[in-house]
């Protein structure tokens, strides 16, 4: 399991915004494991299949740059 700090890092190696990739990524886990049930950012773990699930929506969207 990665952190959501390490995707947030990842999508900046991508070239996008910090800020930009924080609310986005904010956004996307707060729809799928509620606003509630969020920890702070290193701390907060996510399934492969989250992690990837949004890692690839930042790189398709990279590709379209």
């Amino acid at each position: 399991m990665k952190t959501t700090l390490e995707l947030l890092n990842k999508v900046i190696e991508l070239g996008f915004d910090e800020n930009e990739a924080l609310e986005s990524i904010d956004a996307s886990l707060d729809e799928e494991l509620g606003f509630e049930n969020r920890k702070p950012i290193e701390e907060e773990e996510l399934s492969d299949e989250i992690y990837e699930t949004i890692l690839l929506s930042f790189q398709c969207e990279a590709e379209w740059r």
